[in-house]
């Protein structure tokens, strides 16, 4: 069994060799200075690296691993922890088994699990050695070979291989801990593996979000205000095209039938226009996907009617058909319905629902919305242009306390 190892530095090395990451115990403590200081040097390499300026991805992961931002997650956890009967713990080793469709994840998760002290092994595709994963490597290798900082080789070990299940098993019953991202198929494969009897598994499955978009308030919009809508609209849906978790599949316009159907109109002519000169990406062989997948929700009967260009295509969907059922092409394609009331989306409130990004709406809904989470569905409610802002807690986890444990002290 031999794992290609991305970090601490590239070589072949046998999977059943975990010995850096057990001879030397634990040497950080949760929310530890150096800690903070690797991630805020890493924040910094991120923001300055000529690479980044055309990769937002990049440079939301360097503004979000600022030392100001990372301050902020522990001052918010002392705050809740303030017993002075418990200390915050490392839970151990944590084996992350990362996402392919959205290629930095692998650093989020990383990252809140180093703040407690733990150390990692991060499984990443091969697919994903693309120029955004590679330039993350490259300055987190480089930091680690700095002295002041040399430490992290044992606490961070990003490896790729092929799907095998001995070397996952094997991982699987070396880790106190794991993260899967992968998505349903993904966790029916790890959920075979045994674990030990107090591993702890914090599961990421497939998700679908929303956009609840009040329609009156998009037809009051000026110019600037619609430049403003429109990049923050772009910013949640076509960042990694459409594929992450809380990117919006779905569109809601909410409001009477006649400003429905402005609404509709002005979101696909200024979305269309942006899109021209701004998007990039293989339109051919999206027009070709999103015809396929067209013709499929024709057949299927869920298609009532479309708008829309290659870019941007919004898919009417007929009344009675339950649109958390449906799952985007990506790359523009989004379902839409006309509601004129949120009492019609109470079948928002089941588990898979994870974001839901709003524009136009009053308080008094917003508060609407929030009732509908009560229970198993909705995990996040966030304006619009905040759909992939990552934080500490996500999927309804605190992934902070998930990834640590209590230590009770009696004094």
């Amino acid at each position: 069994m031999i794992v290609k190892q991305l970090s601490p530095e590239s070589r072949l090395v046998e999977c059943k060799d975990l010995s850096a990451l057990k001879d030397k115990g634990y040497t950080l403590t949760p929310f530890d200075s150096k800690t903070i200081d690797f991630l805020d040097q890493l924040s910094r390499r991120i923001l300055k690296d000529s690479n980044s300026a055309n990769r937002p991805e990049l440079l939301a992961l360097g503004f979000w691993l600022r030392k100001s931002q990372l301050n902020r997650i522990a001052k918010e956890q002392q705050t809740s922890n303030q017993s002075r009967d418990l200390i915050l713990s490392p839970v151990g080793v944590v084996f992350h088994i990362c996402p392919t469709n959205v290629d930095t994840m692998f650093m989020y998760s990383m990252v809140i699990s180093l703040l407690v002290g733990n150390k990692n092994i991060l499984r990443i595709s091969s697919r994903s050695e693309n120029s955004a994963v590679l330039v993350l490597l490259r300055h987190i290798n480089e930091l680690m070979t700095k002295a002041e900082f040399s430490r992290f080789q044992e606490y961070i070990n990003v490896i790729t291989y092929t799907h095998d299940e001995q070397i996952s098993r094997f991982l699987s019953l070396n880790c106190n801990a794991r993260l899967i991202w992968g998505g349903d198929q993904t966790i029916q494969t790890f959920h075979k593996f045994e674990t030990r009897p107090r591993t702890k598994d914090i599961i990421f499955a497939d998700r679908v979000s929303i956009s609840i978009l009040g329609s009156s308030r998009l037809i009051e919009l000026n110019k600037k205000d619609w430049e403003n809508f429109v990049v923050k609209f772009y910013r949640d849906a076509y960042t990694f095209d459409q594929k992450g978790c809380s990117s919006p599949q779905i569109i809601y316009f909410l409001g009477d039938p006649l400003s429905n159907k402005e609404a509709m109109k002005l979101l696909e002519e200024k979305v269309s226009d942006f899109l021209e000169s701004n998007y990039e990406n293989d339109t051919a062989s999206m027009a070709t996907l999103k015809l396929n997948r067209m013709v499929d929700d024709s057949l299927a009967g869920i298609l009532q009617e479309h708008h829309g260009s290659n870019l941007f295509k919004l898919v009417i969907v007929k009344n009675e058909i339950d649109t958390t059922s449906l799952q985007s092409c990506g790359g523009g394609y989004f379902y839409s319905k006309e509601v004129e009331d949120l009492s019609q989306l109470k079948n928002l409130s089941i588990p898979k629902v994870q974001t839901i990004t709003h524009f136009g709406l009053n308080n008094n809904q917003i508060t609407d919305l929030s009732e509908l989470s009560l229970g198993e569905g909705i995990d996040r409610i966030v304006k619009l242009g905040n759909a992939l802002k990552f934080d500490y807690i996500w999927d309804g986890y605190n992934l902070v306390k998930e990834l640590s444990r209590s230590v009770y002290i009696e004094r």
